[in-house]
């Protein structure tokens, strides 16, 4: 039987190729998620099509919703970095986002956070968005947790279950304040993911909330 990887909502993907995502953390997350995902990628080709198709019936006296210097300063946004400024990244790193840390100058420095669990924080946003990475080593199960805002879980290599549910390689998870669940890492192989996060996340036992002291997520 063929799986069927997780995806987002068309929004998200409308919103990617338009260009009007909210923050360079969902630009980046969403774009390696279109490169490690071929449904993702596929239905982002069906939305262009059908963005153009409305673009060519509209009236030809109404002004288009974007102008010149729009897609000038999309153009700019998306030049290629210098030759010397390129770095060598592990294998389980997108494109999309060894090209980010490239132009933040960031490279990838794992921390302790829990037993068979380490982070890498990658970049933060002014309203204190974050985009990091968690490597979970096999077996591990992480607490039930909820959140106090929206999270995005891309995994970019191994697996991890949230209840029944199976996420893989290029898979993408999206959860909000409503969300309550407990993640178990496969025991096939390491799971590493790409996250971005809103707020803190939430638990009920008072250990691991001394704990999130610690840790700042």
């Amino acid at each position: 039987m063929t799986r069927r990887g997780e995806m987002l909502d068309d929004a998200w993907y409308m919103d990617y190729a338009a260009g009007t995502l909210k923050s360079e953390g969902e630009d980046v997350l969403v774009a390696a998620h279109v490169e490690l995902s071929d449904e993702a990628r596929g239905r982002v080709e069906e939305l262009e099509k059908i963005g153009a198709a409305l673009l060519m019936m509209a009236p030809e006296n109404e002004p288009l919703p974007f102008t010149a210097d729009d897609l000038l300063a999309a153009e700019g946004a998306l030049a290629p970095l210098e030759v010397g400024d390129v770095t060598r990244h592990e294998a389980y790193v997108p494109q999309a986002l060894g090209d980010f840390l490239q132009r933040i100058h960031k490279t990838i420095r794992w921390e302790f956070l829990g037993p068979g669990l380490n982070k890498a924080m990658l970049w933060t946003g002014p309203d204190g968005e974050k985009l990091w990475l968690l490597k979970a080593q096999p077996g591990v199960a992480i607490p039930q947790h909820g959140h106090n805002g929206s999270e995005l879980t891309l995994v970019l290599k191994g697996s991890f279950w949230d209840g029944e549910q199976q996420f893989c390689p290029g898979d993408v998870e999206y959860a909000d304040e409503a969300a309550a669940h407990d993640i178990r890492i496969d025991d096939g192989g390491e799971c590493i993911c790409l996250a971005l996060t809103r707020g803190k996340l939430r638990y009920d036992n008072p250990i691991l909330k001394l704990f999130q002291v610690f840790t700042g997520l």
